[in-house]
């Protein structure tokens, strides 16, 4: 019966052939796929929370700041939901400041992300790694992977349909290295359907766009109505942030927003 394997090096002092000069050893990577190599390499990512470093925001936040680790999930009103641009944006904000030294995954059926526009929101694009499955399923099957495999510090997925089941399988293989998940909710042909039943997302964000403030006769930096709708072990709110071209705080929150709307006003009838 054949072997199902074969050994393809063994230590020169159990292998006359091998020490004969008979076998050689596999030539060595070339530098570029080396390097590559080892940033691949799984790691356990340090977890615990990522600050906004604004009270009005890491108080409603769970210890005091987004949980790494698990899954987010982040969705657009209206014509942003066909282009992403919002949650693209505001997803690269917060991944320049999540373990800089590891690579990102980015799975999109889409191939219209341009990696040099995350420049102004801090995010370095050569961290980034670019993947095109085909379809949703695909996208989740492909995101599902790279976070059981623990080798990168977040992995993002554009995907419109996004159902409970899918999400657990998704936050669990984030709790198994340590990866941080996002969700980025997006419609391309905007074939918008309403989910059955919520995500098991730790942090679920809606976000609108805001007319920035003129910097002169320049336009101003970007802006957004940022929601946060669920927190596990938090609390919803709701704020105005703008980008800023600061690395250690790229998001930085221009006005809060109440969390309820204002009560009624009574009127008594007169007489």
């Amino acid at each position: 019966m054949r072997q199902p394997f074969y050994i393809a090096e063994r230590p020169a002092e159990k292998s006359p052939a091998f020490s004969a000069g008979r076998f050689s050893r596999p030539p060595a990577l070339p530098a570029h796929l080396a390097a590559l190599r080892d940033r691949l390499r799984p790691a356990k990512s340090p977890g615990g929370f990522l600050p906004f470093n604004d009270p009005r925001v890491d108080t409603c936040l769970p210890g005091g700041g987004l949980p790494l680790g698990q899954l987010h999930e982040t969705g657009v009103a209206g014509l942003g939901a066909e282009t992403a641009v919002l949650s693209a944006a505001f997803i690269a904000a917060l991944l320049a400041r999540i373990a800089p030294a590891r690579p990102v995954f980015w799975i999109a059926p889409s191939s219209d992300l341009h990696p040099p526009g995350l420049l102004p929101y801090g995010f370095d694009p050569d961290r980034l790694i670019l993947v095109r499955p085909a379809k949703d399923a695909d996208t989740l099957a492909a995101m599902e992977v790279a976070l059981r495999e623990g080798v990168a510090a977040a992995v993002v997925g554009e995907v419109g349909q996004f159902d409970r089941t899918a999400s657990r399988r998704l936050q669990f293989a984030c709790l198994r290295h340590g990866s941080t998940g996002f969700a980025l909710r997006r419609w391309p042909h905007g074939n918008k359907t309403a989910d059955r039943e919520a995500s098991v997302a730790v942090t679920r964000w809606h976000l609108t766009p805001m007319p920035s403030v003129k910097d002169g006769k320049e336009p101003g930096l970007p802006r957004w109505h940022v929601a946060l709708t669920h927190a596990r072990g938090g609390r919803p709110g709701e704020w105005i942030m703008e980008a800023s071209d600061d690395a250690t705080h790229p998001l930085r929150v221009v006005a809060a927003l109440a969390d309820h709307a204002p009560e009624p006003q009574r009127f008594r009838l007169a007489g």
